[in-house]
């Protein structure tokens, strides 16, 4: 014999191992499990193996449900059984009650693995008839699904009111007495019980087994029909439902959307597993060990079904409310939302109005421009887009020079490292609260009415409007071209770019500027994310995700040299402006104190400064409220102008009327230059002016 220890989690056999050993709980508690609904517990005292004979496999899993101590033997015949009880005299009773308590538990879990079986068969017949009658209404001829048609439904075994089971209930009823008169009076008395239990044990699991059996087939070969049911009472619901503004009642929400993905049965087994553990738990907030193991199983789930779903929707001419409702907001049970979120998250799926421009897109739609070839997958953790991730794993020898060539304009596989990159990460980022997330909708996130933070494309258009309305050249960049037939070498104009905005299908509280360009070309849009549902002021979240953008894109213009104050821009002397306060004397010690403590809060990070800078620039400096030191002040006016608006009803302030007499100046140049270019073409051909040129000269009136 071998005292062993294993932590809480740690599994101690798997199913299919051989069985060579016998283990004692001592301490602790393990559990046989199939990893889904049968979870038997062995308390302190069970045997592990003995519902086995030597050299025979495991049929369940056995995991420690916390930390526990066992004891540990060869099992080569039964009679190790025997001596594993006789030679450890003084816990023999202890052994005995709690092995007839095992098998017992065995028992239970048979018999409600049972009844789920016959429900089961009753409920597939009774859906197909059901689905039968709906095809009628809908006008279209019934599949024949040949395997529920002959479906046999399972008969009970007996097992639970045969003689085996009023022992085994016997047996725990009358623990206390046996305990006191009988276990203690021999350890023959125990041995006997042990084996009994043994035996007892062995049928009742050999039974459990081909139950189990019987439920993972009849699902598996039910499955073709179990999607076309769900399709078909999706349509007939649709109809039902017509134009009225009123929610359904939703029920079985989690099955409609796993069976449209089509995902296997043991995922989609283990993901209906835990969303009824995370359902079911009260405090779903807690950062227990076994909570983040439900939400990193929750998460790889949710996405797995996502691709499955999104891949199986491009196929079929009607998605389920309920599925675009998983889309959307990442709902997935009724339950888990709350009766009144549903009604909302209907109500918003079934009115939902995309945006015109198709820049300000859903998740779903996001990855259906990529599917369709309209836009380019975001880049990854590494940095790397699509086809630089394709160059890395070249380079590693992960795939071949023709698998490389035949994934470059492969859509498929673009939406699917979409998925695994930017849509596992940014999700998680914009919710805020890394450690609790889980990317399913839950009604414990709702902190202030869904219908005050929808975060709609007309909204979200609207937050960025309030700040190009004031900083007009925030998503144009400069871009280089030439015109030869009119001798001019090259010419820089400024096109506006604007960005993409994904809806992620969350409730959370932050934006995401993911990336300022796509690739290496400038001309490319930005990627940004922000929640579907968003529960802060999105006016604030959509100003610091432009901030951002500004400086990012001011780095990628200017390269390695992005804090050369030696070649001028906003990253540059911003950069210049924080690192040398100390020395500035057009700043006052109360002001360089204040830039201290704000250097301190930002851990140093100067982008941080100047997204604050840049926030009350915005939201206070365009309307005459000072906030900003003379420095941080005119870099920001020099490279974050006002539009002509805000320029005229600031150029009588005193703070900004210098600011405005050198950018005249500056402005004036840059007219005069674009303006002489544009008489040459005009003489040369006044026909063909090339449009690149007319858009400089709106953009200079702005």
């Amino acid at each position: 014999m071998e005292k062993i220890r294993i932590g809480k989690g740690q599994v101690l056999h798997r199913k299919g191992d051989e069985v060579k050993t016998l283990e004692i709980v001592l301490a602790g508690a393990l559990t046989m499990t199939d990893g889904n609904d049968v979870n038997v517990r062995l308390g302190s005292g069970s045997m592990a193996g003995t519902a086995y004979l030597p050299g025979e496999t495991y049929s369940f899993d056995y995991v420690a449900l916390e930390d526990s101590t066992l004891m540990a033997m060869d099992y080569l015949s039964p009679d190790d059984i025997v001596e594993a009880v006789t030679g450890t005299p003084a816990i023999a009773p202890v052994i005995a009650a709690a092995n007839m308590e095992l098998a017992t538990a065995i028992l239970d879990a048979l018999t409600a693995t049972t009844d789920a079986a016959i429900t089961l068969c009753k409920e597939l017949k009774y859906n197909y008839n059901e689905y039968k009658f709906m095809c009628v209404q809908l006008g279209s001829a019934p599949a024949q699904f040949d395997f529920v048609e002959h479906l046999i439904p399972l008969e009970s075994s007996g097992l639970d009111s045969s003689w085996e089971a009023d022992l085994c209930r016997a047996y725990c009823s009358q623990r206390s007495a046996l305990d006191k008169g009988y276990y203690p009076l021999d350890v023959s008395f125990c041995v006997e019980t042990v084996m009994r239990a043994s035996t007892i044990s062995r049928k009742f699991s050999q039974e459990l087994l081909s139950v189990l059996t019987f439920v993972e087939q009849t699902k598996s070969g039910a499955a073709s029909f179990i999607e076309a049911f769900y399709n078909v009472k999706s349509r007939v619901d649709t109809n039902n439902r017509g134009d009225s503004n009123a929610a359904p009642h939703i029920q079985n929400a989690l099955d409609m959307i796993l069976a449209f993905s089509g995902v296997d049965q043991e995922t989609a087994d283990t993901f209906r597993k835990d969303v009824k553990a995370y359902t079911d738990t009260e405090d779903r907030l807690e950062k227990s060990d076994e909570m983040r193991h439900l939400r990193r199983s929750l998460s790889d789930g949710f996405y797995k079904i996502y691709e499955a779903a999104f891949f199986k929707s491009l196929n079929t001419d009607h998605l389920p409310v309920e599925v675009r409702m998983f889309f959307l907001f990442g709902f997935v049970d009724e339950t888990l939302a709350g009766t009144a979120n549903t009604e909302i998250l209907y109500q918003t799926a079934v009115g939902w109005e995309n945006d015109p421009e198709e820049r300000i897109v859903s998740l779903y739609d996001w990855l259906l421009k990529i599917y369709r070839g309209q836009a380019l997958p975001s880049k990854n953790e590494f940095d790397n887009d699509w086809f630089e991730y394709l160059r890395e794993e070249l380079r590693t020898g992960s795939i071949s020079q023709a698998e490389s060539d035949s994934l470059q304009s492969d859509t498929q596989a673009m939406v699917s490292f979409e998925i695994r990159n930017m849509v596992t990460i940014a999700n998680k980022a914009t919710y805020g609260r890394l450690a609790t997330f889980v990317p399913i909708f839950n009604a414990q996130d709702v902190v202030r009415p869904l219908e005050k933070c929808l975060a709609s494309p007309a909204r979200v258009r609207e937050a960025f409007d309030k700040v190009t309305d004031i900083d007009y050249s925030c998503f144009y960049r400069p871009t280089l071209v030439n015109f030869p037939e009119f001798k001019i070498p090259h010419f820089i104009y400024d096109v506006e770019v604007k960005p993409y905005i994904i809806l992620m299908p969350n409730i959370g509280s932050r934006g995401l500027m993911w990336q300022e360009i796509e690739g290496v070309r400038r001309t490319t849009p930005a990627h940004m994310m922000i929640s579907i549902y968003h529960s802060e002021e999105l006016d604030n979240t959509v100003v610091q995700m432009c901030a951002q953008f500004r400086w990012e894109m001011c780095r990628r213009i200017q390269g390695v040299r992005y804090a050369d104050v030696s070649e001028p821009s906003l990253t540059s002397e911003y950069t210049n402006y924080l690192q040398f306060y100390r020395k500035n004397g057009y700043l006052s010690a109360d002001i360089k104190e204040r830039i201290k403590m704000s250097l301190q809060k930002a851990r140093n990070d100067y982008k941080v400064i100047f997204m604050n800078d840049y926030e009350k620039y915005i939201q206070n400096e365009a309307f005459g409220m000072p906030r900003l030191n003379k420095i941080a002040r005119e870099i920001l006016f020099k490279y974050c102008t006002y539009s002509q608006k805000f320029r005229e009803e600031r150029g009588t302030n005193p703070q900004y009327a210098p600011l405005m007499d050198r950018w005249n100046v500056a402005h004036n140049s840059r007219v005069h230059n674009v303006d002489l270019v544009l008489r040459k073409v005009q003489r040369m051909n006044p026909d063909a002016v090339p449009q690149e040129i007319l858009d400089e000269v709106k953009y200079l009136k702005l």
